[in-house]
């Protein structure tokens, strides 16, 4: 049973992240800035996928934020992993969002990580990516070469009926 909510989270988190590979929380103590239109602009590259707070996805008893390290549990999750972290994502600075899969895909796990003519806009530290009708604004820190985007949903990754809300992160590292 606890394989299928881990099965479950895979798949939503991919599909929540499919679209646009974004996602990520600003925590306490680190040199964040609030990002300006220059400091967005650029190629940058998947290099974590984090949730909050921890979940005990395997049934283990062990609760964790790392959503890779689940991913690697999975079968082909390394390869899943691999694909993730050499796509690039660029947002160009006439406001286009592009996307190349990664030199490591392969054909079961080539994904593109953007929607064809997606675009970003950022207001203060919220980065809004609009593809075709669906518009989602993500709060956004830079700290350093890394980006994070967060946002959140609502699930019962637990299973106990009730929706508990998670910060889905999704780091980025400039190229």
């Amino acid at each position: 049973m606890k394989n299928l909510h881990a099965v479950r989270l895979v798949a939503y988190a991919l599909v929540m992240a499919l679209p646009l590979w974004f996602g990520s929380c600003k925590k306490g103590g680190d040199d964040a800035i609030t990002p300006s239109t220059s400091s967005i602009e650029g190629n940058w590259k998947i290099s974590g996928y984090k949730i909050d707070p921890a979940v005990d996805f395997t049934g283990t008893g062990q609760k964790s934020n790392d959503l890779f390290a689940l991913f690697k549990q999975l079968p082909n999750g390394n390869d899943i992993i691999d694909c993730l972290t050499s796509t690039v994502i660029t947002f160009n600075n006439n406001g286009k969002v592009t996307g190349k899969a990664g030199t490591k895909c392969t054909a079961s796990t080539d994904m593109n990580p953007v929607d064809d003519n997606s675009t970003w806009k950022l207001d203060g530290n919220k980065l809004t990516l609009t593809s075709g009708t669906d518009v989602t604004t993500y709060n956004t820190a830079i700290s350093g070469n890394t980006l994070k985007l967060s946002g959140q949903e609502s699930e019962d990754f637990d299973g106990d009926g009730k929706a508990e809300t998670y910060t889905f992160t999704l780091e980025l590292t400039k190229a």
